[in-house]
């Protein structure tokens, strides 16, 4: 029911705010979490440049301020750290493509949100309105992968690309293979090796506008040879998302200025999230007390922490732990 109320959502974060500020202070947990949706919502609806949504980071500022005062006043401000930090970006949304609809209408049985039954062959599933996963031939009962869906699916691949509104076409091959797709810059072929090591090969392009093809690089390396370009870090999260048992069969990441579907929503998206463009994919991390090493995904997040409170970080974890 806050949907649409600027009000009820300001409130609701001063209120979560201050009810968990109350609980720390009489239960003095060792680690406590307070998400503030207000910025997300917010920025969705006005724009992730709106003075409404600074306005929503002040209630987070507002949250910081009274907790170091609760805990300067029981004396306990030597065992306070705050760390600051968000799960992706936001870029503006200037063009709606109903993507699930576009399918449909070039002959496919489609499913999409909110329906949980329908069509066969395609499942359009569109995430921060700015990624899609797209899953085909809905009746089989094992997943496979692209080499045996080419004859039949190269086709939708191949109208995909003609939208506006794709920038990238990204589709797991297979034993560590990403081919990535755009239709103005061409293909390429992003691998992963038995080592960790990740390489990207420029086939008919340069998808990714890197420059240069790279060859065996460890996570660091590929982190630092992308963060400054147009899809930062984009080697390692292609690999992680082509990997992963849910990805689509083919990855939809939406361009500047557009998302992946104008149906089924509450509100019109004037900023949205998904994609791999640097905008969406750059977040911040603020800590209250120097931290050594270097930060270079979110999924170091939770190691970090974990180093921090004295705790033996699991073999296996996703991320690295900064000192």
């Amino acid at each position: 029911h806050l949907r649409g109320d600027l009000e009820g959502w300001m409130r609701f974060d001063q209120w979560l705010g201050d009810e968990l500020i109350r609980r720390i202070v009489a239960q003095q947990p060792r680690v406590a979490f307070l998400a503030h949706p207000g910025i997300d919502k917010l920025s969705h609806q006005f724009g992730h440049d709106s003075p409404r949504v600074l306005d929503a980071m002040r209630t987070v500022d507002r949250s910081v301020e009274r907790l170091h005062e609760a805990f300067r006043a029981a004396g306990r401000s030597d065992e306070l750290e705050i760390w600051i930090v968000s799960d992706h970006g936001h870029g503006a949304v200037l063009q709606h493509e109903d993507l699930a609809g576009r399918i449909a209408g070039w002959g496919f049985g489609v499913r999409a949100h909110p329906w949980v039954i329908g069509g066969r062959d395609v499942a359009v599933m569109v995430s921060g309105n700015a990624m899609a996963h797209l899953y085909l031939e809905l009746s089989r009962t094992r997943r496979p992968t692209w080499p045996a869906l080419r004859d039949r699916w190269q086709p939708l691949l191949q109208q995909l690309l003609t939208l506006p509104a794709v920038d990238l076409a990204i589709v797991p091959m297979a034993d560590g293979h990403v081919a990535v797709h755009s239709r103005e810059r061409g293909q390429a072929d992003v691998f992963t090796a038995g080592d960790g090591s990740y390489s990207y090969r420029r086939v008919s392009g340069d998808p990714l506008s890197i420059g240069d093809d790279l060859l065996g690089l460890d996570a660091s390396a590929a982190w630092q040879r992308t963060i400054d370009g147009p899809y930062p870090d984009a080697l390692v999260q292609l690999a992680a998302i082509a990997a992963a048992p849910r990805a689509g069969d083919i990855i939809i990441s939406a361009a500047e200025g557009w998302d992946l579907r104008s149906r089924w929503e509450p509100l019109n998206h004037v900023s949205g999230h998904g994609a791999l463009r640097r905008e969406q994919m750059l977040v911040p991390f603020i800590s209250s007390r120097p931290i050594g090493g270097a930060l270079r995904r979110s999924v170091d997040v939770f190691p970090t922490a974990l180093k921090r409170l004295g705790i033996t970080v699991p073999r296996g974890l996703d991320g690295s732990a900064a000192s």
